[in-house]
């Protein structure tokens, strides 16, 4: 390190990482001056991972606080910048290089693209959000759970990406129900302990205390809250499932106009009227064209990285709904049309869909030496 460069300290909080630890930090190692390893009751094998990786090692009795146990891991470091990381977390190639250029740069936060995988209706999809975890020496972290950053300092999002697959992983959320009734028996009305709430209930496999939660959340939060559109996209995903359509009509009509630019709610728009057509198509039948719009905005819109977003809204799964769609109705053209643009992406239930469908017109009458 010259005598102009900025000194980069990783500092993690653990317990039982002995499954990802090596890779995280095999990740990082390249780029990090420093590493500190805060280990909160390990039984495994993680703190020998740990002193492999040279880290400096040490114990914080868990006291069902994170922003303590990350504050305290903060104090261990003697970095310019500290970039945190959790276990279950890697750093691809760009997003390392890209760190280690950020902080020779000006005093900001730098916010990671985290993409999470997580399992829905049978399958693995991915997610990605911007978080504020690298930021120079000095800022602490607030929050007994879903701890944030707390600086007066600009931020600014990297592009490379952080990979996150603990979502896969499952036991912790009995843990975090018992924290964020805590932080709510303080805050009853914070919309964002709310939201959290019902994301580990529905993880739980609890939907009505899922739904309530999310009921509440959405009376309480201010629209410029960052985690708002969320919040409105869940409470579709739970109304769909618990057949709530008139709840759900209302923040569709309420919330439209906000989110008209936020791919992940016309794409569960398109579902719940979906659902909603299903659930009786008699009294429904007039709201059949929404389904086709609510999936075209998605495709006109695109990915985004202004929200928090499933991967694939405005694309692949938007293109694969409307297949599902142009199929019921039995316009199998363009229902192959769709589907070969999902699988063109890679998207595996498109490609079983195009295996089923009858061939076209067009292919039906083609030479049979084509």
């Amino acid at each position: 390190m010259s005598a102009f460069s900025k000194k980069l300290s990783l500092a993690m909080i653990v317990k039982n990482e002995a499954r990802c630890l090596a890779r995280c930090l095999r990740s990082v190692m390249n780029i990090a001056d420093e590493i500190v390893v805060v280990d909160t009751g390990s039984t495994d094998s993680t703190v020998r991972i740990a002193e492999e990786f040279n880290a400096t090692v040490a114990r914080f009795g868990w006291i069902n606080d994170f922003s303590a146990a990350r504050n305290f891991a903060l104090g261990k470091t003697t970095g310019d910048w500290i970039l945190v990381l959790d276990a279950d977390e890697f750093a691809t190639e760009a997003l390392a290089l890209e760190i280690q250029k950020f902080v020779q740069g000006p005093p900001v936060i730098g916010r990671l693209k985290i993409v999470s995988g997580f399992q829905f209706n049978g399958q693995i999809q991915r997610s990605q959000s911007f978080v504020s975890r690298l930021f120079p020496r000095g800022a602490q972290f607030a929050g007994r759970i879903h701890e944030q950053v707390v600086s007066s300092l600009p931020r600014v999002n990297l592009r490379g990406e952080l990979s996150h697959d603990g979502y896969l992983e499952t036991g912790k959320s009995d843990r975090n129900v018992k924290l964020l009734l805590a932080e709510l028996k303080r805050e009853p009305g914070n919309a964002y302990f709310l939201f959290q709430l019902a994301l580990e209930y529905a993880s739980l496999d609890e939907p009505d205390k899922s739904f309530q939660c999310l009921q509440k959340a959405l009376a309480r939060m201010q629209p410029g809250d960052p985690f708002a559109p969320n919040i409105v996209v869940d409470f579709l995903y739970a109304a769909i499932a618990l057949k709530k359509f008139t709840a759900g009509l209302e923040v569709i009509a309420s919330a439209g106009n906000r989110l008209d630019d936020f791919p992940d709610f016309h794409h569960v728009c398109g579902l719940f009227y979906m659902n909603l057509v299903r659930s009786d198509a008699a009294a429904y039948i007039g709201e059949v064209p929404k389904i086709e719009q609510s999936f075209r905005r998605c495709l006109a819109l695109g990915e985004t990285d202004k929200y928090k977003s499933v991967h694939g809204t405005g694309t692949f799964l938007a293109n694969y709904n409307l297949g599902v769609f142009h199929h019921v109705l039995d316009n199998q053209a363009e229902a192959q049309h769709c589907f070969q643009s999902a699988a063109q992406q890679g998207y595996a239930p498109a490609e079983a869909m195009l295996r089923k469908l009858k061939p076209s017109h067009s292919a039906a009458n083609m030479p049979s030496n084509a």
